[in-house]
């Protein structure tokens, strides 16, 4: 049986919501955090004894498994994810690591944000995100504001089909959970 993570809706209504791009991308990695570790745990689930003296005490942030990325290694190496889904998830922990080191002033019109989005194999296969610097440049007072909201809407839209689209994969069927 597919997993359903309990929060789905939760999580993508706060993605589209999110008022900056900082608060846009770590809203991107904490539904990607939440679905990893609702994977682990219907991977590891047998019984309430074993999650909750077992499994629980490795996930958590403290745990040996408390990272996304090393759930995600695992994952990986028990072929629960491929190579391609890893590496999505690797970009969304750059992308949440640099929003936290920026701040306020993380941008979607920042050439390393677009760049680093534009690696997400769902985004290169829903819409890649295009931004012409040289064209802003010439734009000045309500055209440019439109020009920038517009483009901001596009990015966080593209960023919730690819996280919706990483989750529906990560959430599939496998021969782990079943």
């Amino acid at each position: 049986m597919p997993i359903q993570t309990s929060h789905e809706t939760e999580l993508l209504e706060a993605l589209s919501e999110a008022e900056s791009a900082g608060a846009c991308l770590m809203a991107a990695y904490d539904a990607l955090d939440d679905t990893v570790d609702a994977v682990l745990k219907n991977i590891f689930k047998k019984d309430d004894t074993a999650i909750k003296f077992v499994v629980e005490p490795l996930l958590n942030s403290g745990g040996p498994l408390g990272e996304i990325m090393i759930r995600a290694k695992l994952l990986l190496g028990l072929g629960v994810i491929s190579k391609e889904l890893y590496d999505d998830l690797e970009v969304f922990v750059t992308l949440k690591e640099w929003a936290k080191i920026q701040g306020e002033d993380t941008s979607f019109t920042e050439v390393d944000v677009i760049f680093e989005l534009n690696k997400v194999h769902a985004i290169q296969r829903i819409m890649p995100i295009e931004y012409d610097a040289e064209m802003v440049e010439t734009m000045s007072g309500p055209m440019l504001e439109m020009f920038l909201g517009r483009h901001n809407q596009k990015v966080k839209s593209t960023i919730v089909l690819a996280i919706t689209d990483i989750i529906t994969t990560l959430c599939r069927d496998n021969a782990l959970s079943s």
